[in-house]
């Protein structure tokens, strides 16, 4: 029986968020949404089966960031609830085994076999490798807005290239103690459906998982494209609900800012093809 982002309910609650044939049911939808998160659950089995996964957020920038991404909401629905989180292992090298993990074993040796390489990006390369990339699939819009991401020393930027040091996949993520998030993986043009990107994902659990994290969340499911959604499948990432609270300052041996960034947080982006602008709506939520 399919559980998770597979699951059939689920899909098809998620289909239905994001139906573009009638804006009057968007907006009844997103009516249901903005009610309490519990009222939610119960309107909505599917949600009630959910595991909640409580968050310490620190009482510093990266925790206001975390704060700020899952505090939000689109179209009405908390930015928190149905997450796709991936649990990390203690040991990065565990990540591969076994049969759950066999799309992205392939997927990376294959990578690999072919020249492709993983690492971490300084702030000038990620701006040139990671802008060039937008501009490539029409998302100029978020140039700025990962360039102060990077500016602020929030972000950490991470590639895999071909054997040639062509760019073949970029990623953002944030930490925050324990909890990481994954805000950007984007493959360049002509290669969203490449082998690289398991690699890259691989090596992103290996890197976190030696930092001590051990829960790596992106976006909340709802609003996931197919293509998106069975390659968070494939990775082990599963829709659970973020409890935020307030912890105590990380104790990882690295200095964290201690002030806010200008700009907000990256928002992940699909594999699709860019689709036409949504009518912005107005906040509803603090997203600083």
């Amino acid at each position: 029986m399919d559980s998770g982002l597979a699951d059939p309910e689920f899909v098809r609650l998620g289909e239905a968020l994001q139906g573009r044939d009638g804006a009057a049911r968007m907006r009844r939808a997103a009516a249901t949404m903005a009610c309490a998160v519990p009222a939610l659950r119960d309107r909505l089995p599917v949600l009630a089966e959910l595991p909640e996964l409580r968050v310490s957020c620190s009482p510093t920038a990266l925790g206001e960031r975390m704060e700020a991404a899952y505090g939000a909401r689109r179209h009405g629905v908390p930015s928190r609830l149905a997450v796709s989180v991936l649990t990390l292992p203690v040991a990065g090298e565990d990540y591969l085994a076994g049969p759950a993990r066999q799309a992205v074993r392939v997927g990376a040796a294959r990578a690999a076999a072919a020249g492709v390489t993983c690492r971490r990006m300084g702030r000038v390369e990620a701006e040139v490798r990671i802008g060039g990339v937008l501009r490539s699939r029409g998302e100029e819009g978020l140039v700025e807005s990962v360039r102060a991401d990077l500016q602020s020393g929030l972000v950490q930027a991470w590639l895999a290239r071909d054997a040639a040091d062509v760019t073949e996949v970029v990623a953002l993520t944030s930490i925050d103690g324990a909890f990481a998030r994954l805000d950007l993986l984007l493959a360049a043009p002509g290669r969203e459906t490449g082998a690289s990107r398991f690699l890259l994902a691989a090596h992103l659990v290996a890197e976190l998982a030696a930092r001590g994290v051990r829960h790596l969340g992106a976006d909340t499911a709802l609003f996931l494209d197919p293509a998106t959604r069975d390659f968070q499948r494939l990775l082990g990432f599963e829709p659970v609900t973020l409890d935020l609270v307030r912890g105590p300052q990380p104790d990882d041996g690295c200095p964290v800012p201690r002030t806010s960034p200008a700009s907000g947080p990256v928002p992940t982006i699909s594999a699709e093809p860019r689709r036409p602008a949504e009518t912005a709506e107005p906040a509803v939520a603090p997203v600083g």
